[in-house]
């Protein structure tokens, strides 16, 4: 295992806290993503763009840590090592981007969007990512591989992505 696949499946040793490593990976991806979000939206990126590059991030994390966490895992001896959180940051980060595509145009003048939208995007995620109701909870015990490692953040940033588009929609 090399240092750089180190580095990025513990998201730059986020998944190296003592305490909730998979918190702390997905409260660093809501920061890196709204530092991302807003130098694009300081640059005039349009929406479609952002959404390209974030696709393709979510798409890329994806299909790496499949393979990754899966030597990881057999290295360490435990499918799904707490220190594993790459899967975690593509789970919060398609949550986070699929809302905010609700929201893009109003995003960064709102303070009430700048707060609750990753507030709740974090929560709801780490919600669906810890209980695994449903879908989520099946994957995660049908799949016991690097795939299954990222899939059930997958459908859990999903979930809390829909959940919030629909809570914004509503409210605005």
């Amino acid at each position: 295992m090399t240092k750089l696949h180190e580095l990025l499946l513990t998201f730059f040793y986020c998944g190296k806290s003592p305490v909730a490593p998979g918190t702390v990976g997905s409260f660093a991806a809501v920061f890196f993503w709204m530092l991302m979000t807003g130098l694009m939206d300081l640059q005039d990126v349009f929406l479609l763009s952002q959404n390209i590059f974030w696709g393709f991030f979510v798409v890329s994390l994806f299909a790496y840590g499949c393979e990754a966490s899966e030597i990881y895992s057999k290295k360490l001896k435990q499918i799904d090592h707490p220190t594993i959180v790459l899967d975690e940051v593509v789970g919060q980060v398609l949550a986070l981007q699929m809302s905010y595509s609700f929201v893009q145009a109003q995003y960064f003048t709102s303070y009430m969007l700048l707060v609750f939208h990753p507030l709740l995007c974090f929560l709801l995620f780490r919600f669906f990512d810890i209980k695994k109701p449903w879908l989520i909870g099946r994957a995660d015990k049908k799949f016991k591989n690097g795939f299954g490692v990222m899939f059930d953040d997958i459908l859990a940033g999903l979930a809390a992505g829909v959940v919030v588009a629909l809570l914004t929609v509503v409210i605005l």
